[in-house]
């Protein structure tokens, strides 16, 4: 490494350390919390780094698209490809496919993401019990990664997310960005490995369609009853900041990861990983979220349902199928809701 190129990645350093610093001091509140919109962008929907522990500094491949797209650089791999599958609560099924390959000196992948939700009952005010009619939400995620290497060590990537959510006669839709870093062997330490992804920050979200639609009479009396359009409110996106270091110590992954959330709690995230040559890798994570204010000025407090301990296991395939594929299996929690179930099947070129 030339001595120019040192110096480009001390400013590299620096300048994500200057980003922790300010982000921490922004983000860390939860003033607003609750108040955000398209919280499914939150939602984990892969099972390989568990609930996150050292995720935005170890992630590659398609794996990274969640956590930090500047790991989808850091693959070996010409194609990578990955299918899930999460088993959410409320009879919820969360499905991401996504595909990444080389393109010159840059990585390129797209994604989707799709919550099902099933059929619900329609009710109104007129009709608390039910109209005798049924809704299917459509909650969708299409996203494509863009990430490069600017060294043998250090990495960058962005995300751009189109958001649709849309119910009955009303619908929303917006642009959700996440950007990056990761850096590989800090301060000269192989293993150790650091991460920096913000994420969420766009536009915000606000409902339209006919369903906002009524009739009804001005107040004066005046006037007979007439249509009017209610104006929805517009909420922000969950912005969050990610800062994630993770350590191989005798093959043992130890990751950790802060996130800083501005409309909810902050959360830290830890896990430790083994990988078992040519059979895969198991791992246990743990999230556990900063204690928030009292709701309503009650004696209740506000828990995440993500936090507790998860667990994982990845099987290698490659012996029994001749080609790069591997399938990953977690189990995270859900609070009152229990555990989730996420099934991934990966390949990679």
């Amino acid at each position: 490494m030339t001595i120019q190129t040192e110096k480009k990645m001390k400013k590299h350093i620096i300048a994500s350390i200057v980003i922790i610093v300010v982000s921490s001091l922004v983000l860390g509140q939860n003033s607003r919390m609750g108040s955000a919109s398209s919280t499914q962008l939150l939602v984990v929907p892969s099972a390989k780094h568990l609930s996150g522990g050292g995720a935005a500094a170890t992630a590659t491949g398609m794996d990274a698209i969640f956590w930090n797209p500047a790991g989808l650089a850091m693959s070996e791999n010409s194609v990578d490809a990955i299918f899930s599958n999460r088993q959410y609560f409320a009879d919820i099924v969360n499905s991401f496919f996504g595909i990444a390959t080389d393109i010159g000196d840059y990585k390129m992948g797209v994604n989707v993401r799709t919550f099902n939700m099933g059929d619900i009952d329609e009710t109104t005010v007129w009709y608390p019990d039910g109209t005798g009619q049924v809704f299917t939400p459509n909650f969708s995620i299409l996203g494509a990664t863009f990430a490069r290497k600017l060294s043998d060590n250090t990495s960058v990537g962005i995300n751009v997310n189109l958001i649709r959510e849309g119910f009955g006669r009303v619908a929303a839709n917006g642009v959700a960005y996440d950007l990056g870093v990761q850096y590989r062997g800090l301060l000269g330490r192989e293993g150790l490995d650091v991460g920096f992804t913000m994420k969420n920050f766009g536009s915000p979200m606000k409902y339209d369609g006919e369903g906002l639609g009524i009739m009804a009479s001005p107040v004066d009396g005046d006037r007979p009853v007439e249509y009017y359009k209610l104006d929805a409110a517009a909420f922000d996106l969950p912005f969050v900041f990610d800062m994630g270091m993770s350590y191989n110590i005798a093959g043992a992954d130890i990751g950790v990861t802060y996130t800083s959330n501005y409309y909810s709690t902050d959360e830290l995230k830890l896990s430790v990983g083994y990988a078992l040559e040519g059979l895969g890798s198991v791992g246990v994570g743990m999230q556990s979220s900063a204690k928030s204010q009292e709701i309503d000025d009650t004696d209740d407090w506000y828990t995440n349902p993500a936090d507790g301990v998860s667990f994982g296991v990845s099987i290698d395939m490659s012996r029994f199928v001749g080609m790069n594929l591997s399938v990953d299996y977690s189990m995270l929690p859900m609070g009152d809701f229990g555990t989730n179930s996420v099934v991934a099947l990966r390949v990679a070129f």
